[in-house]
């Protein structure tokens, strides 16, 4: 009563006090839900600054230039990942090596952006051009022409808000981008190499350290049965101090992660299935050699007949080759199964010798379009100045390279505009016009932009070339087979509650497992297993606990497969309960290695090198050179904790060292100092080499420098497929 009677006297006060405490309370409780809301609605942040529009702007252009560089109009997912993560590595590399720059004063300005954009285009003319945008320029002439092609390089810009060159135009910022943070981290990196300084001390340290030895050697595995009585054991304490100590650095974890079980259904066609798709097949084969091939065609949705030549080199599936060109034009092609994958038939209805490319030499002739402003010409110009260059030289029987000055004066007189058209990738009509004119003849043809007038130079010799039509019919399980497999998957996932009893119960079924470790937010396969998204998707999902079981997932019609996530590992120092057993077996392999090496010792101190290395199973090498400033790979895999424990043997001694992993039995017979370098200057390179090797420094650096920015990766809430 006296407390509640203090309360009242007080009770203004303290009202206005418990008033701010619930207010503070309110508001960091508003602002850690604002905050989450927040993250949960941005994809991705760094340093404080909304990266989502980047992001997707530059995933873009990555997506259009793989498709210009590789010929792919899709993606499957594993390529899609790739793209991701390239997109998501080169924009984490460009937002922190940006702030190292601006830092020292040496950010690029606008200016130095477009005279490094017109190096570019001016490396195309070298020996040495930029080979994204070589590739670009090439993909751009087979498509509008070599003269085109530079006009559309040299005025790219000009293209950026039209929706029709999107694509190309994306590809183009892609290659910019590439070499400009190309140039960039090249700037920086070697800012970050010339800063380091060796002092003499230091490298006379190495100096006198720097020595050569010759040893007897022998590797011996602790993991080998003959020691498994050597049984190591560490305390609860030497855990806890090993984590304390190496935290921050071995168990930190820089992108956020998880382990996944996952049981597999394969969705393979039974017996049945596959009997029932073999005589669907012989069925359509009887309807197809019944039937006009162009009715067939238009019946099956093609709308017309394949009227490509091919010759034999151009057939990529196996024994096709042989089934085409080993039969009279006009034979059908048998129904046959390839690789238990796909059913095929069809008809070869064409054959004709004829050349495999053409040489041409060409006068481009380009006339206004929206895609095209900086032409002069109209079409109706264009068109007549084309005619009239046939005709001239059809009438003087000149050559375009003499005509070239009248009709673009622009050129360089000894341009030469000669080159080879093959069959494969051209136009089937420009290609049948080509090859019907004569050498020495003229074709004028119309492409979106200009009119291209070709002479045809010559040819190579006529090939036999067929024509033929293949229609497919893919090897899989029916609806009824997919059902039941389903059927199979749900009843597995309805009788497990946990990750144990995941493998444990799939084991005893027979089901096949996957177990995916450190799986990233954006993967697209767990292990081997292909196109995982939605399962990867499901395990990063927020409503997803540990030892959560999913519902069955159906992979593209591939396999049925049911997951439980087994753990997350959110970013930051792992906690001791999650890495306790990761910490205990590596203090007990090391502890066992030490023990080993102590036993080898004991039984050396008895007997020889020959007679351990028979009682062990392995071998002495005589006559080894080992560097105490050779890497691993120079000391046959010995690591640094051994190489200094042999540098400090005496000679004649045979003793066992040990390393984390190996023990090795060393006899040194010589050991030779070298002499110190004029100036150190060796010395100083080694220890360069050893600091600063430049594929290593560099991503160590800037692995470093994204690890110290405040990344935030929503990706997979906004690209689950």
């Amino acid at each position: 009563m006296a407390a509640i009677g203090s309360i009242r006297k007080h009770g203004v006060a303290l009202m206005i006090i418990i008033g701010l405490a619930l207010l503070a309370f309110i508001l960091g409780d508003l602002s850690q839900v604002t905050r989450t809301f927040s993250n949960k609605n941005t994809m991705a942040r760094i340093d404080g600054k909304r990266m989502d529009k980047v992001y997707s702007e530059q995933y873009e252009q990555n997506t259009a230039l793989m498709r210009l560089i590789q010929n792919k109009s899709s993606f499957d997912e594993n390529e899609t990942y790739q793209i991701h993560e390239m997109t998501w590595r080169q924009m984490l590399q460009d937002q922190v090596i940006d702030k190292q720059l601006a830092k020292l004063g040496l950010s690029f300005n606008d200016q130095m952006v477009e005279d490094f954009k017109a190096d570019m285009v001016a490396s195309l003319s070298t020996q040495n051009p930029n080979q994204f945008l070589m590739q670009f320029a090439q993909a751009l002439a087979q498509q509008y022409g070599p003269e085109n092609a530079m006009a559309i390089i040299s005025n790219i810009d000009e293209y950026a808000n039209n929706e029709q060159a999107k694509e190309l135009y994306g590809a183009y910022q892609a290659i910019v981008r590439f070499a400009l943070s190309a140039e960039k981290s090249n700037r920086y990196f070697s800012l970050a190499q010339n800063s380091v300084y060796f002092s003499d001390p230091l490298a006379k340290k190495l100096a006198g350290d720097n020595k050569l030895a010759m040893v007897s050697l022998m590797a011996i595995n602790p993991q080998a049965p003959a020691f498994n009585n050597v049984v190591a054991e560490v305390s609860d304490k030497e855990v806890k101090d090993f984590y304390k100590t190496h935290k921050d650095d071995l168990f930190h974890v820089y992108e956020r992660n998880c382990d996944l079980d996952v049981a597999v259904f394969p969705i393979n066609p039974t017996a049945s299935d596959l009997k029932a798709i073999e005589d669907s097949v012989r069925a359509d084969f009887q309807k197809f050699t019944e039937s006009d091939l162009l009715a067939y065609s238009t019946e099956k949705g093609n709308g017309s007949v394949d009227s490509t030549f091919y010759k034999a080199e151009d057939i990529q599936l196996d024994v096709l080759d042989s089934l085409i060109f080993k039969v009279p034009v006009g034979s059908y092609i048998e129904p046959f199964a390839y690789e238990n994958t796909k059913w095929y038939f069809g008809k070869v209805y064409g054959g004709a010798a004829r050349p495999d490319s053409v040489q041409v030499a060409t006068v481009e002739l380009p006339f206004k379009t929206s895609q095209n402003t900086s032409a002069t010409r109209t079409k109706k110009e264009a068109r007549l100045l084309a005619d009239s260059l046939k005709n001239v030289i059809a009438s003087n029987q000149a050559s375009i390279y003499a005509l070239q000055s009248t009709y673009m004066p622009n050129r360089d007189k000894n341009a030469d505009t000669t080159f080879w058209i093959p069959e494969r990738g051209t136009i089937p009509t420009l290609y049948n016009e080509l090859i019907a004119t004569p050498d020495g003849g003229v074709y004028v043809y119309k492409a979106p932009n200009g009119y291209i007038v070709f002479q045809v130079v010559s040819r190579t010799a006529a090939i036999d070339k067929r024509q033929f039509v293949l229609y497919d019919y893919n090897i899989e399980a029916s609806d009824a087979t997919v059902n039941k497999i389903k059927s199979q998957a749900n009843q597995f996932a309805a009788s497990i509650s946990s990750a144990d009893e995941l493998v444990s119960t799939a084991a005893k079924k027979g089901i096949q497992t996957v177990r995916g470790t450190n799986v990233l937010s954006m993967a697209s396969t767990i292990q081997q297993l292909p196109n995982c998204r939605d399962i990867v998707s499901w395990a990063f999902s927020d409503d997803v606990e540990e030892d959560a079981i999913s519902d069955v997932i159906n992979v593209e019609r591939m396999y049925f497969a049911v997951a439980s996530l087994r753990n997350m590992r959110e970013i930051g120092s792992q906690k001791f309960k999650d890495v306790k057993k990761d910490v205990k077996d590596l203090l007990v392999a090391e502890k066992k290695t030490q023990m080993v090496a102590e036993q080898v010792n004991s039984a050396l101190s008895s007997s020889n090198m020959q007679a351990v290395a028979q009682q062990y199973n392995t071998q002495v090498m005589d006559s080894v050179f080992l560097s105490f400033t050779g890497d691993a790979y120079q000391n046959r895999n010995i690591g640094g904790k051994a190489i200094g424990q042999i540098f400090a043997l005496p000679t004649n001694k045979p003793t066992a060292v040990n390393d984390k992993n190996m023990v090795f039995v060393v006899n040194v017979a010589e050991m030779n100092s070298n002499p110190a370098s004029k100036g150190y200057m060796m010395e100083k390179n080694i220890l360069r080499n050893e600091v600063l090797g430049r594929e290593r420094n560099e991503m160590t650096l800037v692995n470093y420098l994204i690890t110290k920015a405040n990344v935030l990766d929503n990706r997979t809430r906004f690209y689950q497929k």
